[in-house]
C-alpha cells in the first residue's frame, strides 16, 4: 500500500514538472512571437535609425582622435621604482587638470590631453638571488596581500621599468617622453647620489684597471726571467713558484669579471633613470567597445527607440489607472 502511494506521488510529482516546462515554453515562444511582431511592425522605423546610426558611426570614428601607444624602457637604480611611480602619478594628475605649466613643459597642446601612462617592471628571474626569486614565488602564490601591495613589493625587485603612454595619434609621443624624463630627473637628492656613485665607480675601474695591468706586468717579467734561468733542481722550489703565479691569474680573473659588472653600472648609472629604449608608436592590441563606434551608434539608437516605446506605454497605462 505504501509503494502504491509512493509511485503515485512521483507520477503527480513528474506531471507538474511536465506542465511547468510546458507553460514556460509557452511564455518563451509567446515572447519571441512579440518580438518579431514588434520588429515587423516598426521596421520602418528600425532600418532608418540603423542607417542613420551607421553614418552617424563612422563619420564619429574617423573624427575622433585615434589613440596609439608609446613605450620607453628605462633603467632605475637606488631604489628610486617609488619615485617614478610617484612622478608619474602627479604628472598624469596634472595633465588630466590641464595644468598650463606642465603642458607647456611637456609641450602638449591643449586639444592633445588624453594621455594616459602605465608602468611595469621588467623583472629577469636569471637575475635574482636565491632569496629574491624564492620572496618573489612567495609573494605570487600569496593569498593574503592584495594585487597593489605584491605590485608594490615586486616592483623593487627590478632594475628596469616600461612606460608606455597612450595618446592621439597625432601627438609627438617621442618629444613628449623625453620631456617627461627631464622633468622627473630634476630632483636634487638623487642627482646627489648620481653624482657621488660616479665618482665611486669611476675610481674602482681605475682601481681594477691598474692592478690588472700591475699582474699583467709581473706575470710579463716572471715569464722573461723563467726563459733566461735553467729548470729549478728543487721540485719543492718549483711548485712554490707555480702557485704564487697560479694565484695572480685567479685574482686577474676576478679582477676582470668585477670590471666588467663596473662598467655595466658605469652606463646603466650615469644619470637617474637612463634611458634604454625609447620606441614608436603603435597599435594598441587590446581595444576598447568605445572604438567600435560603427556598430555601438545604430545599437544604440534602436535601444534607445525600444525604451521610449516601452516609457511611452507604460505612461499610458499609468494614466489609465489615474482615472
Amino acid at each position: 500500500m505504501n509503494q502504491d502511494l509512493k509511485s503515485n506521488e512521483q507520477e503527480v510529482n513528474l506531471g507538474d514538472l511536465f506542465r511547468l516546462l510546458k507553460q514556460i515554453f509557452k511564455s518563451i515562444g509567446s515572447v519571441f512571437i512579440n518580438f518579431v511582431s514588434f520588429v515587423l511592425k516598426h521596421a520602418i522605423v528600425l532600418i532608418i535609425l540603423v542607417i542613420i546610426g551607421t553614418i552617424a558611426g563612422y563619420f564619429l570614428q574617423n573624427i575622433s582622435d585615434k589613440l596609439v601607444k608609446t613605450e620607453m624602457i628605462v633603467a632605475a637604480d637606488f631604489n628610486s621604482a617609488e619615485y617614478l611611480y610617484k612622478s608619474i602619478d602627479e604628472l598624469q594628475y596634472k595633465i588630466k587638470k590641464e595644468d598650463e605649466e606642465i603642458l607647456k613643459a611637456l609641450k602638449i597642446n591643449d586639444t592633445l590631453t588624453n594621455l594616459s601612462f602605465e608602468i611595469t617592471p621588467l623583472i629577469n628571474i636569471n637575475e635574482l638571488t636565491n632569496e629574491q626569486e624564492k620572496y618573489y614565488e612567495a609573494l605570487n602564490e600569496s593569498n593574503f596581500l592584495g594585487d597593489e601591495e605584491k605590485e608594490g613589493m615586486i616592483k623593487r625587485f627590478s632594475n628596469f621599468y616600461r612606460i608606455k603612454l597612450i595618446h592621439p595619434e597625432k601627438l609627438d609621443s617621442r618629444l613628449v617622453l623625453n620631456q617627461v624624463l627631464e622633468i622627473i630627473r630634476d630632483n636634487d637628492y638623487y642627482k646627489k647620489v648620481y653624482t657621488l656613485n660616479s665618482k665611486k665607480i669611476d675610481f674602482l675601474i681605475n682601481s681594477n684597471e691598474f692592478l690588472i695591468s700591475q699582474i699583467d706586468s709581473l706575470v710579463k717579467n716572471y715569464s722573461k726571467e723563467n726563459k733566461n734561468q735553467p729548470l729549478p733542481t728543487s721540485s719543492v722550489n718549483y711548485s712554490n713558484t707555480t702557485l704564487d703565479l697560479g694565484i695572480m691569474i685567479g685574482n686577474r680573473s676576478n679582477l676582470l669579471e668585477e670590471l666588467d659588472k663596473l662598467y655595466a653600472n658605469k652606463v646603466a648609472s650615469e644619470e637617474l633613470f637612463t634611458l634604454v629604449d625609447l620606441g614608436y608608436p603603435a597599435e594598441i592590441e587590446d581595444k576598447s567597445l568605445t572604438s567600435y563606434k560603427l556598430i555601438l551608434t545604430p545599437l544604440l539608437l534602436v535601444l534607445a527607440y525600444f525604451a521610449f516605446i516601452i516609457f511611452s506605454k507604460v505612461i499610458i497605462k499609468a494614466r489609465k489607472l489615474n482615472k
